[in-house]
């Protein structure tokens, strides 16, 4: 699929080389500076800025970033604590364009199906978020999980360039 793709590929390597590569040389630069010591403030804040390309280049390295909080071989406690920080604490999506997306999978207007929802998510996480909601039929409470935007798109092509 992606084979004949290459202006996707290319495009999405671009993103990735960008985004780290501008973190690895920040990195680099601590490093040769000898500021990366495990546990110091500069080993933290160097996570922290990985933590921070994870998230902006979407749910394949929130995942990755997640595999690698759980690694005290690699990382010291501190950390590991800002990337655990992927597990719980991953900035949710424009909450507009969830309501978009409800209203597209549901095929009519949110206010039809809920009497009540939440303005914003409960919860966020790599794949999507999650409101609460009120079905407008029975009364009954429910949570509304909405995918991010593009996310089979993204991981699918991820997925790729990592094999």
């Amino acid at each position: 699929y992606f084979g004949k793709r290459p202006g996707a590929v290319f495009t999405r390597l671009a993103q990735v080389a960008t985004a780290a590569g501008a973190w690895a040389a920040k990195t680099a630069v601590s490093a040769l500076r000898g500021k990366l010591a495990a546990g110091s403030e500069g080993e933290v804040a160097a996570v922290a800025g990985l933590r921070g390309v994870l998230v902006s280049l979407g749910p394949f390295y929130i995942k990755l970033g997640q595999a690698l909080s759980i690694r005290p071989d690699i990382l010291s406690p501190q950390a590991m604590v800002q990337l655990q920080q992927l597990c719980d604490k991953v900035p949710p999506f424009d909450s507009t364009l969830a309501m978009q997306t409800i209203r597209e999978d549901l095929d009519c207007d949110v206010e039809d199906v809920f009497s009540k929802i939440t303005p914003e998510p409960v919860a966020a996480a790599s794949l999507g978020q999650v409101y609460k909601a009120t079905l407008r039929s029975t009364g009954e409470e429910v949570a509304v999980k909405v995918q991010r935007p593009f996310v089979l798109e993204t991981v699918s092509l991820d997925l790729h360039l990592a094999r």
